[in-house]
């Protein structure tokens, strides 16, 4: 090739590509291609499909790296939460002040340790809030409700659903634990580390007139009253900012913030109160009951220390409990108990007895009671600040209530009461949760439906009034959370301020000072705040595990000649081969899942010899033993209505409780094991057991002496049942009043209902009080206050009367950005 040619080379113009591509160049004995200056369309394609590739690679791994920082964020963050509350959990019990040794002695001055036990238990959710699901033939699964043809967001029931066949095996609200526990006890502050809380600024200082009296004033206390409790963030109507109840006449109760509609709480937070003890903010005034008697009595410091024993400033003159008007002011809550009718409770939140203290407590960081009329033993309308000696006696906590005669049966709508309930907390209701069933919507209407067969038999509170004593004459409270009156919120007029929570209009003008919404939040998005005790009687069983045989199947674990200990051999057996080594023996305590099928199968226990198989064949089904005793559990966890347990307990006391010795528990039908099984196992010391009819007066005879459980007078029928461990005290015996168990007021014998406060009748001036009694029997001639009379039978006793050797709290939580979950566990001594 000649330079000429090389020159025109270098305009390649003037060659096409094909040409280019195949010209060689020779210099210097060095061959050369000339590589072509542009690219073929697929190679474009090729190249583009590779970067979209590499593209959407680090697309994924930044995405990747993204949620795991997101993760990593919120596991810090939850990790921190949870460091935090358990801290404050774990330093409080440490500190409290009441030994756990009940009863307490009145004049000892120790405080009182306490928690209730709700209904609602770990595994509640996987069973209530499970849904039904089952496969065609082929393998498609047909859930109770499909999507409709029809306009968006509507559903049918689908025709292919049997509810026969149905089983609960989507659960989807697993997650969910107990979540309606309350505990509450009196603590002492560490070295100078005092516990502080807000009062209105006239309260520890005379002279102050106008806003600088209600200047909300830091003050402190070497010793408080704690109390933590979870609930769930309740429905506020957006227009009114008002607080939602059920709008059936059997209900109204608040209703949580459920807005999927699943019955499920949208958000659950977790409260603390810490209410300062401060006596010497009380002071002595003579005050006039309801018989026109004077008694001195000690009060809440009135402002500048006037006469009137409930002088405050203008803007608190209506918040005192009980219906008296206070400087001509009429009061937030005027009558003692409201019902629209007998059978109408929508307007009992407005009863001064069930909220009147809530108020006060919003404005008072200070444990306040109710003074009680010396002469009939009822609350009167003049509060106090607690002392430790004074926090002892039930009645005078926070939360804590005496519930109306004339709503179980001891007195009469629009006369009176013949006696109030012993203090119980005032809770609200969870009964959406526990009495869906799969149609009717509890909140709105009766829950009449019949429910499917997957779902659980609950124990849900009848939601009527009905002095009659009828089954249906209780209210759906105190069986669930502590009523929202009792959270710190915005006391302010309607349309002065927004949060979170209702406007509560305690306040006649604004003041927002006294907007406390979110103070007593120790943290929120709660998903199980589970308080138990250490029952050291209470059973551990161990199964055969998934080989249905206990040890290695098929080999000689104990080396007694018998693989499994279900060969056929000379005599009684004991399996004795549970637990071995290498063997996938399963526990089973009464905290589990598993309890049900547990407790439906022959159980040996190695002590009795009446459980030992005898037959000439193996023993079928499940194998179980009696493994260990002493667990956590949950107060009276046989009988609460979201345990795994109670559908058993209602099959064992059908056939009733008693110890079949013969023939054996491989022997019997599967309902009479079951009671068997209750008998021999579930007698623990805070099972509650034995208690052989639910619906009648046998048994459980310390939680009615307390009257954390009352019959009904008419028919027996349960009227209320609060299971809580109580420090209580011995001075209901000796306190001038009659907490009486009958109705007819005798202290023994077979007809015991379950204790409450019988009133006296007020006296007139001058005279002596008389007792109030209610029916025309020999045993009426008993004297006002049995226990000083009859020493042998006391008036009360703790719900619980067994030493607490620890206790266990677990407080799980969520992220809902990220659906990230933690949960931690304290577990204190308290002896």
């Amino acid at each position: 090739m000649n330079k000429m040619m090389i020159q025109k080379l270098k305009s390649p113009t003037a060659l096409s590509t094909k040409t280019l591509s195949k010209l060689t160049l020779s210099r210097g004995g060095r061959i050369g291609v000339l590589v072509p200056l542009a690219f073929t369309l697929v190679e474009l394609l090729i190249a583009m499909t590779i970067t979209l590739l590499l593209m959407a690679a680090m697309a994924k791994s930044f995405g990747v790296i993204g949620k795991s920082i997101q993760v990593g964020r919120s596991q810090v963050s939850l990790s921190s939460k949870l460091r935090s509350v358990s801290f404050r959990i774990r330093t409080d019990l440490r500190s409290r002040t009441a030994e756990i040794n009940p009863p307490l002695s009145s004049t000892a001055g120790s405080g009182y340790f306490m928690y209730y036990e709700g209904p609602l238990t770990e595994q509640s959710m996987a069973l209530f809030g499970a849904r039904p699901e089952r496969k065609l033939s082929s393998g498609v699964v047909v859930n109770e409700f499909t999507p409709a043809d029809g306009p968006a967001g509507t559903a049918t029931r689908d025709p292919q659903y049997n509810n026969s066949n149905a089983s609960a095996t989507y659960r989807q609200h697993g997650r969910l634990g107990d979540f309606d526990d309350y505990i509450a006890f009196t603590t002492e502050a560490s070295g100078d580390q005092w516990f502080t809380g807000k009062v209105p600024a006239y309260l520890v200082e005379d002279g102050l007139t106008g806003a600088a009296a209600m200047e909300p004033r830091v003050i402190r206390s070497k010793f408080a009253e704690v109390i933590m409790w979870a609930s769930p963030v309740w429905e506020v109507d957006s227009a009114t900012n008002l607080l939602q109840v059920a709008t059936h006449a059997n209900g109204g109760m608040p209703l949580y913030r459920d807005k999927n509609n699943d019955f499920i709480p949208d958000r659950i937070v977790l409260h603390q109160r810490t209410l300062l003890i401060r006596p010497d903010l009380n002071a002595v005034r003579s005050v006039t009951n309801g018989g026109g008697n004077a008694f001195t009595t000690n009060v809440l410091r009135p402002w500048n220390a006037v006469a009137n024993p409930m002088s405050v400033p203008a803007p608190l003159e209506r918040l005192y409990p009980i219906g008296v008007t206070n400087n001509g002011t009429s009061p937030l809550y005027p009558n003692y108990a409201v019902t629209t009718s007998a059978t109408d409770n929508r307007d009992m939140l407005t009863s001064n007895w069930l909220v009147g203290m809530a108020p006060l407590h919003h404005f008072y960081d200070l444990s306040l009671r109710r003074v009680i009329d010396p002469e009939t033993g009822q609350p009167t309308g003049f509060v106090a600040a607690n002392s430790m000696a004074d926090l002892v006696q039930p009645h005078n906590r926070f939360g804590h209530v005496r519930y109306p005669g004339r709503y179980f049966g001891r007195g009469t709508f629009g006369t009176g009461d013949d006696a109030t309930s012993m203090p119980l907390l005032a809770l609200g209701w969870n009964d959406p949760i526990l009495t869906w069933q799969g149609a009717s919507d509890p909140r709105a209407v009766p829950a009449v439906a019949t429910a499917p067969a997957w779902f659980p038999t609950g124990q849900p509170s009848p939601k009527t009034l009905n002095a009659g004593g009828t089954p249906n004459s209780r209210t759906g409270l105190f069986n669930g959370w502590l009523l929202p009156m009792f959270e710190l919120g915005d006391p302010n007029p309607v349309g002065t301020s927004f949060g979170e929570h209702w406007e509560r209009e305690y306040l006649a003008t604004a003041d927002p000072r006294w907007d406390r919404t979110g103070e007593d939040i120790l943290t929120s998005n709660v998903l199980s705040f589970d308080i138990r005790g250490f029952d050291p009687t209470a059973p551990v069983f161990i199964t055969g595990g998934p080989d249905g045989e206990p040890g290695v199947s098929g080999y000689d674990d104990d080396t007694s000649g018998s693989s499994d200990e279900t060969d056929v051999i000379a005599g009684p057996i004991a399996q004795i081969e549970f637990g071995a080594a290498g063997s996938d023996d399963v526990l089973v305590g009464v905290n589990d899942l598993a309890i049900y099928d547990v407790m439906g199968q022959p159980i040996i226990d190695p002590r009795r010899s009446s459980t030992y198989y005898t037959g000439t064949a193996p023993i079928t089904g499940l194998k179980v033993t009696l493994g260990s005793r002493g667990e956590f559990v949950d107060l009276a966890y046989p009988m609460l209505a979201g345990s795994t347990l109670r559908e058993r307990y209602a099959e064992s006391i059908a056939v009733g409780s008693g110890e079949v010795a013969s023939p054996p528990l491989t022997g019997i039908t599967p309902v009479a094991r079951v009671a068997t099984n209750f008998n021999l196992f579930m007698q623990s010391a805070f099972s509650g057991l034995p208690l052989e009819q639910p619906s009648t007066t046998a048994g459980m005879n310390s939680l009615k002496r307390s009257g954390k459980l009352v019959h009904s007078a008419t028919n027996g029928a349960i009227c209320f049942f609060q299971p809580a461990y109580d420090t209580w005290t011995d001075g209901y015996e000796t306190d001038g009043f009659d907490q009486t168990h009958t109705l007819a007021g005798q202290v023994r014998g077979a007809n015991l209902m379950g204790t409450t406060w019988v009133l006296n009748n007020p006296a007139s001036a001058g005279a002596a009080p008389t007792p109030r009694l209610v029916a025309p029997t020999p045993q009426n001639l008993i004297q006002v206050d049995t226990g000083r009379w009859v020493p042998s039978e006391p008036e009360t006793s703790p719900p619980f009367p067994t030493p607490l050797e620890a206790i266990s709290v677990t407080v799980r939580v969520m992220d809902p950005s990220s659906e990230e979950m933690a949960q931690f566990t304290v577990v204190e001594a308290l002896e």
